[in-house]
């Protein structure tokens, strides 16, 4: 079984999630747990899947596709904190989020084609719902050290930067593999996305530990 380098900073932030999992669950975000083990479960097949004796790993991230984007969802609707009358906008965009996810794995691409659809939907998605969860803590939050004390901050801007150079390569896709696009010896889309991957995996490391710090915090402060 082999590992590539940012698949050991994903196995890190569920360790992470795990030990700080009070905190997680004090900063309503304790579905990252759930979120990272189906990650770190199917990257790991994925790698190896000629191990198992497959020729294609397309299908395995096809079901995480479809498994991970709910989960996905209500961490953005917890993370946006909606009023009353967000929310029923909020379920509609989500559920026919979902809804499509569902029928292009079903009736569209299907399940051995990868879903890059799908993928584009779910990276528009992380785009603008980031931007709204960053937007929502400068307007209410203290921007000079609030920001950078808060777990939300670093899971949206990560997430915002995955979103943004994924939908880049997403779309640059055919462009790089028919010019043959290389750096090294490594194509353009492989050897960007790791780097992206580690610095998002270690920005929910961040995220994980000031949820722990929160309430740590708030234990100090009700004891006191």
């Amino acid at each position: 079984m082999t590992l590539d380098l940012f698949q050991y900073f994903q196995l890190l932030s569920l360790l992470v999630a795990i030990i700080c999992y009070k905190g997680l669950s004090h900063c309503r975000i304790v579905l990252f747990i759930p979120l990272l083990l189906l990650t770190n479960i199917v990257e790991i097949v994925g790698t190896n899947y000629r191990l198992l004796g497959w020729t294609r790993s397309d299908f395995i991230y096809n079901w995480y596709i479809l498994m991970s984007t709910p989960l996905t969802l209500y961490l953005y609707g917890m993370m946006l904190r909606l009023r009353q009358n967000e929310k029923p906008i909020y379920i509609i965009i989500s559920l026919l989020s979902i809804l499509f996810i569902f029928i292009n794995f079903f009736f569209l691409q299907g399940r051995q084609q990868f879903n890059n659809i799908s993928v584009i939907l779910i990276e528009i998605l992380n785009i603008v719902f980031s931007c709204f969860v960053l937007l929502r803590l400068a307007l209410h939050g203290d921007i000079q050290s609030g920001m950078f004390k808060d777990p939300y901050s670093w899971i949206s801007a990560a997430n915002l930067l995955f979103g943004l150079i994924t939908l880049v390569l997403l779309g640059l896709q055919q462009y790089i593999r028919s010019n043959n696009i290389v750096i090294g010896n490594t194509s353009l889309y492989r050897a960007i996305l790791p780097v992206v991957n580690i610095i998002l995996y270690s920005s929910y490391c961040v995220a994980f530990v000031l949820c722990r710090i929160r309430i740590n915090r708030s234990l100090l402060s009700s004891s006191q």
